[in-house]
């Protein structure tokens, strides 16, 4: 497999932009409407780019699962959007990065937070075929807001900031992962039933 760069480049801009923009205004009593447009604008700019973990797990759950080219491109996705956050993280830190304040119990399973996520992946994901690209940052907000993204949205930074923050990197890690795939899988059956209606 040979490395795409273009893309690479785009992923670490946008997380970047997400992590220094987009999640500085989702935060306490922050403007839900700024964030999503500066994560509308992010998505337009970074055209091709998923920018948001979240978007890098749909694309590997709703694509061919045999693929092994497709899985080490999203991988690298993944990476390069950590690398992106980390430098927007080290930059507002001045340097220094402060791990989260407190990492998620590893491999929790709470059955309605997972509910949530399988509905929220199948509404973006209907949202996200239906609409222009940059009305799905609206409902990413919307969703995030409401609490039923998990570590969709905020999956790249909290990695990001547990690597080089020295904090509980398999704790987060496991939430990246899982929270991830499950929106996968949301999108994945919010597809199939699309097709059935």
């Amino acid at each position: 497999m040979e490395m795409d760069w273009k893309t690479n480049m785009a992923e670490l801009g946008g997380a970047f932009m997400v992590s220094w923009l987009v999640l500085g205004e989702m935060g306490d009593d922050g403007n839900m409407l700024m964030a999503g447009l500066l994560l509308a604008v992010t998505m337009a700019a970074m055209a091709g780019a998923h920018v948001l973990p979240m978007f890098t797990w749909i694309s590997a759950m709703t694509g061919d699962l045999q693929d092994t080219d497709a899985w080490m491109g999203n991988v690298m996705r993944l990476v390069m959007q950590m690398v992106g956050a980390g430098a927007a993280l080290a930059l507002a830190g001045e340097g220094t990065v402060e791990a989260a304040t407190e990492a998620p119990e590893m491999w929790a399973f709470d059955l309605w937070p997972m509910l949530t996520m399988l509905a929220a992946g199948a509404i973006i994901a209907t949202v996200a075929s239906r609409c222009d690209g940059w009305l799905t940052a609206f409902a990413v907000v919307a969703l995030a807001g409401a609490g039923a993204l998990g570590a969709g949205v905020t999956g790249a930074d909290g990695m990001a900031a547990e690597l080089m923050g020295g904090g509980a990197i398999p704790e987060m890690l496991s939430h990246w992962i899982v929270d991830g795939v499950v929106i996968g899988l949301g999108a994945m059956l919010g597809g199939m039933l699309e097709d059935q209606l």
